[in-house]
């Protein structure tokens, strides 16, 4: 089983399309395998933020209940089993050919939800974050999502304060966490629509931290995606 795993990690390593973008089984051209296309996110979600609902509803109540300054966020899969353990292995243990697999990912999603956009640009990562991984996995991902669509790729935000890691924060808490921690650089965005690319979606807190920043140069639209997105309404 060892070996087998080691064998796959090669295989991905120099040929970046070979494996499941998930967890890294043998599948023809890179696609999805089967197991891990049950993790997809299904039709039936909120316009704005892309949780679950059901049938009746077409905006979720945290969407009622929260303005987001983000117009509309989608995400491929639910952040659970390999689609979590992927994204762990691309963020913390330095396997960046991931990336390659989430960028053909989301391509294949943002062509289905037909939005018009101007400019890409990532989640940024403060300094100490990028001096201890070496890299910034979402600038990774999007910079090769913008290869894949045609899109231009542009720096837009800073992140000029230190956060702490949010994994166990509770939503109120993430948005004083990341209260200032964006700056948005000097381009001219007036009445662009924009695209943020990151990981994970959770409560949307981030994103939101992100687009609030980002409102201060006057886009029209600012979208999301997002490889992962943690579902709390299973339907």
């Amino acid at each position: 089983m060892a070996e087998n795993k080691f064998f796959n990690f090669l295989k991905r390593t120099m040929f970046p399309s070979f494996g499941c973008p998930f967890c890294d089984c043998e599948t023809l051209n890179g696609e999805l395998c089967k197991n891990c296309k049950k993790l997809l996110i299904q039709p039936q979600f909120c316009e704005i933020c892309g949780e679950h609902v059901s049938e009746m509803d077409k905006i979720c109540n945290e969407c009622k209940e929260t303005k987001r300054s983000f117009d509309q966020s989608r995400s491929v899969a639910e952040y659970r089993d390999a689609v979590s353990m992927a994204v762990i292995n691309l963020k913390y243990n330095g396997r960046r050919y991931i990336a390659d697999g989430f960028a053909k990912l989301l391509s294949g999603l943002f062509e289905s939800t037909g939005w018009k956009v101007d400019y890409v640009c990532s989640v940024p990562s403060s300094k100490n974050r990028i001096k201890e991984r070496g890299f910034n996995h979402a600038q990774d991902i999007a910079k090769k999502f913008c290869e894949n669509c045609g899109l231009e790729y542009v720096e837009l935000l800073d992140k000029i304060k230190e956060t702490d890691h949010q994994t166990n924060m509770t939503m109120e808490e993430r948005l004083t966490n990341l209260q200032g921690a964006f700056k948005l650089r000097d381009k001219d965005i007036k009445g662009k629509n924009i695209l943020i690319v990151d990981d994970v979606f959770t409560t949307g807190s981030t994103l939101d931290a992100c687009s609030k920043a980002i409102r201060k140069g006057k886009p029209n639209k600012i979208y999301c995606l997002t490889i992962g997105k943690t579902v709390f309404n299973k339907i």
